[in-house]
């Protein structure tokens, strides 16, 4: 039997072992929304307050989720998943994606017997969840705490009243303004205590983070990496405990610290994820600037990736390291002086100032066109271009057989071009005509591209003849074919800062 006792005019409920079966099912039901493509009914800028106001403000992680999103956002789902799937576009603009999540829950067969969403759920069940994490004593498992928002407290409090009511003490809840808490029975005081001491919003670092990271969207997180880094994983389960044999290190590891922030938003041609880091120390990676090998690529280049400031990048992660693992890069120094390598020199003349590789738009039929019976080097759109010391980078090459016979290279003023293809070599070198920087898609699919340290960029419509005649899913298929293109960058700020950003493009509306 239950038992409900007064505090501050709140109710404290301790229920069953089981976590609320309302919990796991939404969690569910969100995984899905998320991963099948209806995310745009979704943002975090509905009224009220959000659950980081009811959850204590020392936690080593938090995520939330929002399922009210502002008017700017559902404009801009619609833009973006029209066409995509028409029954759900239709339920959303009528204001039915809770009745769609429920749906979802139930498919998981986590509803309980003669429960109903019209009568028993939906004149409560609020629009936002959150959930913390807060670090406990040494082995002791941390407490989680879940915070639901509800637009009835009474009737919230007395459908999960009725609900847990046949199971055991170990689980308890309590009602806070408009949301209702969760955790542990063993756990529950010592989290709305330390709640009662100062909630997440009135955390400075959280705050600031969550201005910095800018609207946040469907899906949230933010993590302090020195608390995070405290807990022991063994205390959830004794087989995740390893020794540092086991992890392949010896001696004292570097301290974790700074603090990471995410988010999963809609603008209105793209999902986008983007997160900031904070205060994080360890190696002093360079930031990137000026004008990027990238951004000089052919404008219908498939596939593109690069990297900026590598010299100085190897350096700095060679100078972390060896305070902590000298022995071990000596090791690793040696074997290669065997091979004919200077570590870490050789690898800063391999990714130089500016390194980049690109794929032309006609891979896949290079690739499917190659002779079984030709032994020669087959000629495909690869190429691998680097602003370095072009001549150490030759002799590299033609002292492990990779020179003249195997690899078509370019010097162009400190710029190394290398390929399989003359052709395509010398049409990544001399850069004529529009280059990516210039196109469209690649600005919309690559965030910060000429500040970036590192990029990626896939454009999907070289390759939607081979993949798209394989989803016999209609839907699947339509979706897919709205599909334009995916890119990926990540920016170093100054004093241990940065951000990044990954996004999903769809194809222009018409």
């Amino acid at each position: 039997m239950t038992t409900v006792t007064e505090t501050n005019g709140d109710d404290v409920t301790e229920g069953g072992r089981k976590t609320p079966w309302l919990l796991i099912g939404g969690g569910v039901a969100a995984a899905a929304l998320l991963g099948g493509g209806t995310a745009f009914a979704l943002m975090m800028n509905g009224g009220g307050d959000r659950p980081d106001s009811v959850l204590p403000g020392e936690v080593a992680a938090y995520a939330q989720i929002d399922l009210d999103p502002s008017a700017g956002q559902k404009v801009a789902a619609v833009r973006f998943f029209q066409g995509l799937d028409s029954d759900l576009e239709q339920r959303f603009s009528d204001g039915e994606w809770r009745e769609w999540v429920w749906e979802q829950i139930e498919a998981e067969g986590d509803v309980p017997e003669g429960v109903s969403f019209e009568e028993d759920i939906e004149p409560w069940l609020g629009d936002r969840a959150g959930v913390a994490m807060l670090p406990s004593g040494a082995d002791e498992e941390p407490a989680v705490a879940v915070a639901l928002q509800v637009k009835d407290g009474e009737a919230a409090m007395a459908f999960l009243d009725e609900q847990m009511a046949d199971q055991s003490d170990e689980v308890g809840y309590y009602l806070e303004g408009d949301y209702v808490v969760f955790s542990e029975a063993a756990t529950l005081d010592a989290v709305r205590s330390a709640a009662e001491a100062g909630t997440l919003s009135d955390n400075e670092n959280f705050t600031s983070d969550m201005d910095d990271l800018g609207e946040a969207g469907v899906v949230a997180m933010w993590a302090d990496m020195a608390q995070l880094d405290d807990i022991d994983p063994s205390a959830f389960d004794p087989s995740l405990e390893m020794t540092e044999e086991q992890l392949g290190m010896g001696g004292e590891q570097p301290e974790i610290t700074g603090r990471v922030a995410a988010t999963v938003r809609l603008t209105p041609d793209a999902i986008e994820m983007h997160g900031v880091s904070r205060d994080v120390a360890g190696v002093e990676v360079p930031a990137g600037g000026g004008d990027p090998l990238v951004t000089q690529l052919p404008a219908d280049t498939a596939v593109a990736l690069s990297m900026e400031n590598g010299r100085e990048t190897v350096q700095a992660m060679w100078d972390y390291y060896s305070q902590d693992y000298a022995e071990e890069l000596q090791e690793a120094a040696d074997a290669a002086e065997a091979d004919g390598f200077a570590l870490p020199d050789d690898l800063k003349v391999a990714l130089g100032d500016s390194m980049t590789l690109a794929v032309g738009p006609d891979i896949v039929g290079a690739v499917t066109g190659m002779s079984q019976t030709d032994p020669g080097v087959p000629e495909l759109p690869v190429a691998y271009r680097v602003t370095t010391d072009t001549e150490r980078a030759q002799e590299l090459l033609n002292e492990n057989g990779l020179g003249a016979g195997m690899l078509v290279s370019r010097d162009d003023d400190g710029t190394l071009t290398l390929g399989t293809d003359r052709a395509y070599v010398d049409a990544v070198a001399e850069g004529e005509g529009d280059t990516l920087g210039d196109s469209d898609l690649f600005t919309r699919a690559v965030a910060d591209a000429s500040e970036a340290q590192s990029t990626f960029f896939l454009d999907v419509s070289p390759f939607e003849q081979f993949y798209l005649p394989q989803v016999t899913d209609e839907k699947a298929r339509t979706a897919l074919e709205k599909l334009a293109a995916v890119g990926a960058s990540s920016v170093v700020e100054e004093g241990g800062d940065g951000h990044f950003t990954m996004r999903i493009v769809a194809d222009e509306q018409e």
